[in-house]
């Protein structure tokens, strides 16, 4: 039999020297050791779990830091990035907010233990996308905030305190966070104004459009039903003057403001099937009335009308069948404003899926629908502009995300190529990987210090 390694002996003879004299007891020695142990391994466990939480609480305050967008100061340009980017669950918002926004949308921001839907804007001076902090903001009520049509000004609904139980979107709960007014934060000049509405129980909102220096908003307070139990909403017209400070609530009929068409220095809201209304200004609302194409189904509706640039036409989409919304291409409609009664026509045989604005007095901005999941509304991811007088089509910008409410100045503007997105890694995978390397780092040491002879 050979003799063992020289290595091998010159161990056993170290640990024969380290080995306790036969006065003391084993199983004391045992029982030591296993406690050393177990508090070694408790150490090393609790600082593999202070890297974790470092890693997982510090990444968005890193991120925050190293991709601070400021305010586009004096720049006063406008354009609008080739692809309108939704910003992603971990990006960080605007350290201080553009003096000008070119489009609004809605997003969800991701917490540590949940997430939440949250505002967001594409700067007017860089195409930056960044979430929004608006103070005191109702984000769970639907809808983007207004934007005015040059992107200084922003409206939006606000919450706060309300004398009985409160109910969002005909839940009731203490928990809620109602909606009592909406405010307007001016971008240029960082002023904040509110306009609350008494009520019990908040208000259920409408819609909110731009006219100019108005801002035309439509919400009224909520109740419930003491017999049915049923929540009831009701709807009012107010009209608020930035430029004078001046608010009223004019009687008569009650726009639907939830979704409505661009105009020259307004909005157009839809009254009926073949009926529309332009607003400008304080001035009076003037009706247009559409005739549509010969051989159009009796149950056919026009939908989306927008006036453009110029105001000298208007434009919308041939719904086959009012009662019907499957999301198919449809026919593209223009008409010569200068009318009360406007004469609708095809543009050829051009066909959208929906209208956002125009890009100049010829140039209608359309947009198709992508494919989603099953069970999901379909979103806009591309849109053209669509000479209404030749029928040519041309790219304009794509978007990644939801569909934000583009500043009618915004579509006029030049585009541009996007920025890139920020590195925003989500933080818990941050600091699951910070564990996994500090346990690998661990082990190699413990396997280095068993191979020195140490216990």
């Amino acid at each position: 039999m050979s003799a063992p390694p020289i290595d091998v002996v010159e161990r056993l003879e170290r640990l024969a020297a380290q080995a306790p004299d036969r006065g003391v007891d084993p199983d004391a020695l045992w029982t030591k050791g296993r406690r050393r142990q177990r508090v070694r391994t408790g150490v090393v466990a609790a600082a593999l779990a202070v890297v974790a939480l470092l890693g997982t609480t510090t990444t968005p305050l890193l991120v925050q830091r190293a991709e601070q967008v400021g305010p586009a100061g004096s720049d006063d340009r406008m354009i609008l990035p080739d692809v309108v980017r939704q910003p992603g669950a971990w990006e960080p918002t605007f350290e201080t907010l553009p003096t000008r926004l070119s489009a609004v949308g809605t997003g969800v921001r991701d917490g540590l233990w949940s997430s939440r839907n949250a505002w967001w804007g594409v700067a007017a001076a860089t195409g930056e996308s960044r979430f929004l902090d608006l103070p005191g903001a109702a984000v769970d009520v639907g809808g983007e905030p207004a934007l005015s049509a040059d992107g200084r000004r922003v409206a939006y609904w606000v919450t706060g305190e309300v004398d009985g139980v409160p109910i969002v979107a005909g839940q009731v709960g203490e928990d809620l966070e109602p909606v009592v007014g909406i405010a307007v934060l001016d971008l240029e000049t960082g002023e904040r104004q509110v306009w609350e509405v008494a009520s019990d129980h908040g208000l259920s909102v409408n819609g909110a459009a731009w006219a100019g220096d108005v801002l035309w908003w439509s919400a009224g307070p909520v109740r419930e039903d003491e017999e049915s139990g049923a929540i009831i909403g009701t709807s009012e017209l107010h009209m608020w003057d930035l430029s004078t400070g001046d608010r009223s609530e004019p009687g008569g009929g009650r726009p639907w403001l939830g979704q409505v068409g661009g105009a020259p220095g307004g909005f157009v809201e839809q009254r009926g099937d073949r009926q529309v209304t332009r607003v400008v200004g304080l001035g009076r609302p003037t009706t247009l009335r559409v005739t549509l194409p010969e051989a159009t189904p009796e149950a056919a509706a026009i939908i989306e009308p927008t006036m453009s640039t110029d105001g000298s036409r208007i434009a919308s989409l041939l719904m086959p069948d009012a009662g019907v919304f499957d999301g198919s291409p449809m026919a593209v409609l223009v008409g010569d404003a200068s009318a009360r009664r406007v004469e609708m026509g095809a543009v050829g045989d051009a066909t959208a899926q929906a209208i956002l604005g125009w890009r100049s007095p010829t140039d209608l901005v359309v947009a198709g629908l992508a494919d989603v999941e099953e069970g999901r509304p379909q979103q806009v991811n591309r849109a053209w502009t669509l000479d209404v007088t030749t029928g040519e089509r041309t790219p304009l910008v794509d978007f990644s995300g939801n569909t934000p409410q583009v500043a009618a100045d915004a579509w006029t503007a030049e585009v541009v190529p996007a920025p890139g997105a920020p590195f925003a890694p989500d933080p818990r995978l941050v600091g699951l990987g910070l564990l996994v390397v500090a346990l690998v780092v661990w082990r190699v040491l413990v396997r280095v210090r068993s191979r020195r002879g140490h216990p």
